[in-house]
This record gives structure tokens, sequence and C-alpha cells, in this order.
């Protein structure tokens, strides 16, 4: 006979659920609607901006070749790490990540002190390096789990056949990684082509993409008509290209795992490419913190420049005391994972509307930030909320498409047999809840907190258009720095950013290791 309590407490479980996984695109649509309204009647207008048109070629011209230099760096790296095991991998491969766990103002502003000193010239050479640069570690790693699913026997059968060294490259393993090439390509693309901080400190006004324009437009010439259409034409963009990289290419695949092996001696020169990029991708964090700890106009060492960000003190740049960016970043951030924590717990309670929740997710997903902080401005100014609750909504926004992937992730692998073994032993669907499957998946609910903390620290677009001096972040300040030319407190501020945001990720990292023992056989 079926418990009518535990019949109602699995009704309730569902419909709070499926309310929980419905919050986050409900807030999407009552942001866009306005920016679709405002923006609509100025589309045809925008179009034949030349300034707009200028705008959008610059951001292809720079989001393809970001691409092109982001892959060719890749895919030799890729290749290696997947194949050989050679002296220092694990670093190599860990060191090649680290740029893609940078905030991209930090990537900005270090590519902006090396052109400063002669290092690089401004513009779409600059800005597409600083943004290959951000992608091709990431890009790396795909290629390199691409081809660790390929296994040895094709290029064996092939050597056997006759095959030269460079036909088996060309007919065999680059087809077989073209999965990971095109994930690194469409990443990259996406990415540059949204990029803010980077074209806003490297560029100028010949080398302006869309979304710089479209700060421009409602920042400084206070057109919101023009802006919305702008951001409508970004986010046709970007919405086409998130739904591009969720499909799963079919391709093909051999039978049995790679396996790596010992570099031969004749391939030692090889060798130069990884630990080349190694250098090339802690360059420019190694160079932004000696910035920060050396004063531009006497040379000498100066690290209390940090302290300015721990006591209060007045600065005309920010409007503000120098301690409230922090202290405005670390609580956006920790509301921001809060909000995440409960939605997460919530989703949880049910698996379709787990599967629901990362579905609707592309519809942040595919929009930039700068688009969605103008649509939040839209929709808050006619409701009068506080810029404080824009400027979180927008962080939620951002952050919840990749928690929700981090945690679908975690909790497939969570044994089905711990729920059922609960109401076998007589626990209600309740107690199995909150006393099985939420403890269970606590380490994964917490690892997607602790992602979206180090998201939300290292957001700079929507940020800064949605900030006043009162809700300054980190992040604007160190853009508000350097455009003063106080380049050592914008470093020191960026390179703040850094240090918090590798926190919050170790942290998670280590969380997901407490998952192992929930992981089914």
């Amino acid at each position: 006979m079926v418990n009518l309590g535990d019949f109602m407490g699995r009704r309730w479980d569902r419909l709070s659920a499926l309310i929980s996984s419905l919050i986050i695109p409900v807030i999407w649509t009552l942001i866009i609607v306005p920016l679709l309204g405002m923006g609509i009647p100025h589309l045809v207008d925008t179009l034949a901006d030349p300034s707009i048109q200028s705008a959008i070629v610059f951001s292809l011209e720079e989001a393809i070749l970001a691409s092109l230099m982001a892959i060719a760096l890749a895919i030799p790296l890729g290749y290696l790490n997947a194949t050989y095991d050679y002296p220092g991998r694990r670093i190599v491969e860990m060191a090649t990540l680290v740029p893609f766990t940078m905030p991209t103002i930090s990537v900005a502003l270090a590519f902006l002190l090396m052109v400063r000193v002669g290092l690089l010239t401004p513009g779409l050479l600059a800005i597409s390096l600083a943004n290959a640069y951000f992608n091709f570690g990431f890009c790396a790693q795909m290629i390199s789990s691409s081809l660790l699913t390929v296994g040895k026997r094709i290029e064996e059968a092939a050597d056997v056949l006759g095959a030269s060294k460079w036909m088996k490259w060309r007919k065999i393993i680059l087809p077989l990684s073209l999965r990971g090439v095109s994930y690194g390509f469409i990443l990259t693309f996406t990415l540059s082509f949204a990029s803010f901080a980077v074209p806003l400190l490297l560029g100028g006004p010949g080398s302006r993409t869309l979304e710089v324009e479209i700060y421009s437009l409602y920042k400084i010439f206070l057109d919101e008509g023009k802006a919305s259409a702008a951001a409508i034409l970004q986010l046709i963009v970007t919405f086409l290209l998130s739904i591009l990289m969720s499909r799963r290419a079919k391709l093909a695949r051999a039978m049995e795992l790679r396996r790596r092996r010992i570099l031969p001696k004749s391939l030692l020169p090889l060798l130069i490419i990884p630990y080349t990029l190694s250098v090339v991708a802690l360059y420019p964090i190694g160079y932004l913190f000696l910035k920060s700890i050396f004063s531009p106009y006497t040379g000498k060492f100066d690290p209390l420049v940090y302290l300015d960000f721990l006591i209060p003190r007045y600065d005309p740049i920010l409007g503000v005391s120098t301690i409230r960016p922090l202290l405005n970043s670390l609580f956006f951030a920790f509301m921001t994972a809060l909000i995440v924590l409960t939605l997460s717990s919530l989703i949880l309670l049910s698996n379709k509307a787990r599967k629901l929740a990362r579905d609707l997710s592309i519809l942040p997903l595919g929009t930039s930030s700068i688009t969605l902080a103008l649509g939040l401005f839209l929709f808050s100014s006619e409701l009068g909320i506080p810029g404080w609750i824009a400027i979180v909504m927008s962080h939620v926004l951002i952050a919840f498409p990749f928690a929700i992937r981090s945690l679908e992730s975690g909790v497939s692998g969570i044994s089905s047999h711990l729920m059922d073994a609960a109401e076998t032993l007589g626990a209600s669907r309740l107690d199995a809840i909150f006393k099985v499957l939420l403890p269970a998946a606590l380490p994964v609910v917490l690892s997607a907190a602790f992602y979206s903390l180090a998201i939300s620290l290292s957001e700079t677009s929507a940020s800064t258009l949605l900030a006043t001096p009162e809700t300054l972040t980190l992040t604007v300040a160190a853009l508000r720095y350097s455009g003063a030319r106080r380049f050592q407190l914008a470093a020191a501020a960026s390179f703040i950013i850094m240090i918090l945001t590798w926190t919050f990720l170790l942290v998670k990292s280590r969380i997901e290791v407490g998952l192992l023992w929930l992981r089914s056989e």
C-alpha cells in the first residue's frame, strides 16, 4: 500500500525541482524581452551604421586569427601529450592550462604592459595573440583527450602498409582528432568574438569589437536603442555558436584506448615545443606580478601597493575607498555561489529537472556578458531594482550554465543504489533525500559553488557595464586604474583576482576528489 505522505513528498520534490530548473530561463527571458523591444526598431539603422559594420568585421577577423593561432599551438602539444610520456609532461599540461583559468582582465593587462615596453604592437595582432594565449592550453587538452581514445592499431596498420610519417599524420591522426580540433576552434572563436577586456585595453579606434562597441554606445554615447540593436546582433552570433558547440559530432573512434609510449631519442628535439609553450604560458603571469611589486616611477621594490586594497582610503580614480572593490567582489561572489548552491540542491531532487536545467542553460550560455548586462539594466530600470542586485543576477546567469554542467557530470556518477537501499531499509522519501542523496551529492554541489565563486570574481564585462562607484569590483578597478595609467595598482588588483580565483578553483578540485567513493562501478 502506497504511503500518502511519501507520495505527496515525491510530488512536492519534483515540483520544487522543476520550478528551480526554470528560474534561470525565466530570468533570462525577462531581461531579453526588454532588450528585443528596445533594439528591434533600431536594427536596420544599426546594421547600416559603418562603425557597427566595422566592429562586426573586426570581431570576425580577430576571432578567426585567434582561433587559428590557438589551434596551431594546440595540435602539436595535444599530440605529444596524448602519444608520448616524456619528462615533465604533467607539469607541461598544468602550466599550459593555467592561462585558461586566468581572469580575462589579467590576461589583457599583462599583454597591455608588454605592449607598453614595445614587446607587442597594439591592434589586431596583440588582441588575437592575447585571445589565443588564453585558449591554446585548453584546446590542447581537448585535442589530447580526443586522441587518447584513438588506439594504436590503426597507426600500426598504416606502418605495415608503408605509410610515411607525414601521410600517417595527415590521413589518420588529424582526421581522428578532428573532434577536439573542431571543439577547440569553436570555443576559441566564441570566446574571442565575445571578448571585452582584451580589445578594450589592447585595441584603439580602428580595433573595436562588437562587444566594445555595445559598451561604448551605452556608456559613452548614451544610445540605448542602438546599443540594444547591436546586442541583438551579438546575441544571434553567440547563440548560434553555442548551439554548434553543444552538438556532438559522430567521428571515427578506435576500439581501444591509446597508450602513451616513451618518447624515442630520435624525437627528443620535439620537446622544445611543450617546454617552450610552458614558458610562454607562465611568462605573462610572472611579468604581471613583477610589474605589481616594482614602482614604475622609481623602479624600486614596492610590494606595499597591495595594502592599498586592504586599507580604507578614498581614491579619486575609483570614487570610493580602495577597500570597497575587494569587499564588493567577495560579496558578489559569495551571493552568486549561495544562489547557485540553493538552486543546484533543489534541482538535484529530480533527474528530469536536472536534465531540463542543463538543456535550458544554453540560453544564458549563448548570450554574451555585455548583452546580459544591458538587458538586465533595461529590466532593472523599469522595476527599480538596485544595482547590486542586477550585478549579482548577471553573475548568476553567467556562472549557472557552467555550474549545472559540472553538477550534471558529477551527479551522473553517484550510484543510484544509494536511494534504493535507503528506502528498502525503511527510510521515507524525504529522509532518503536529506540523509542520503544531498549528503552524497554535497561534494558535487560544493564544487559547483566554488566554480561559481571563481567565475564571479573574474567576471569583467557585465560588472563594468553595470557598476557604479558603490558597486565597483576588483576587475572594474583594474580597468579604471589602467585608464588612469596607474599600471602598478592595476597589476596588483588583477593579480589579487588571479590568486582568489585560483584558490577557489583549487578548493573545487580538492572537493571533487571526495566524489570517487560515490562512483558507480
